[in-house]
């Protein structure tokens, strides 16, 4: 499952909606698990689980962005789950005023022990999330999306992740290619075998996720890719996509 878990971490675009300042990344947490439906249940019984929770949220004033991703193809090996539980908070502060509502209060203990009923999730992992490329869609409620595993180079940090990737912001806009990024790095506390690692996700609605593939497979694209980002990180073939369906309001 650690290993799983290095391999799967990521969040939706436009589930970590923050805002990066110029010459700053601005982190915010999030959290990611990795759940099967309980034997006895099923899809049906997941989402009118989420559905008590869409309301719990709503009527608690939480500000909490949940989505669930599924992977597009489950290999044999490797993917042992169903599907992905992703949120945000936009601050700590946030995290852990949502944090005491669910542990604390009858009605968030309600809303754990109903989820345990459906669903089992492990490997939970806490990160950081910098948003680098805007959103071309905040309020999407459905979409599908890839991710890229990264390496930093020495001595580079999220900061320098955030200020490389304005100048493939502008080779993008140039190109009129939209489609909104975010920068997922491990908390502090992450294991060794983690450090100087993170990773990109972009996506969007459907109809912009392919004319985005379509574009980054052009050798132009893949030669500007590398040649702006080469002295900050380096990144691996993207993952296999998922569909994100978002949970909260």
């Amino acid at each position: 499952m650690k290993q799983l878990m290095n391999t799967v971490i990521l969040a939706f675009i436009g589930l970590f909606t923050v805002t990066a300042q110029a010459g700053d990344a601005l982190m915010t947490p999030g959290e990611i698990q990795a759940c099967t439906i309980n034997s006895g249940s099923s899809m049906n019984d997941v989402n009118a689980t989420m559905a008590e929770v869409r309301a719990w949220l709503k009527a608690g004033g939480h500000n909490y962005d949940l989505w669930m991703a599924m992977p597009q193809y489950k290999p044999a090996v490797g993917y042992d789950f169903d599907f992905l539980m992703m949120g945000s908070w936009d601050s700590h502060a946030e995290e852990m005023s949502g944090l005491e509502a669910f542990y604390t209060t009858d009605s968030g203990r309600k809303i754990g022990q109903a989820l345990q009923q459906v669903m089992a999730c492990r490997g939970h992992q806490h990160v950081n999330n910098v948003q680098v490329r805007p959103d071309v869609a905040p309020d999407l409620q459905q979409g599908f999306g890839y991710m890229f595993d990264c390496s930093l180079a020495k001595g580079k940090g999220p900061s320098d992740v955030y200020n490389t990737f304005q100048d493939w912001n502008r080779y993008l806009d140039s190109n009129q290619i939209d489609h909104g990024v975010t920068a997922i790095f491990p908390s502090s506390g992450a294991t060794e075998d983690r450090a100087g690692k993170f990773k990109f996700l972009w996506g969007g609605d459907f109809k912009n996720v392919g004319k985005t593939t379509a574009f980054l497979t052009r050798p132009e694209a893949v030669a500007t890719w590398v040649k702006l980002s080469q002295k900050t990180y380096s990144c691996d073939t993207f993952d296999r996509g998922y569909f994100f369906q978002r949970i909260s309001e």
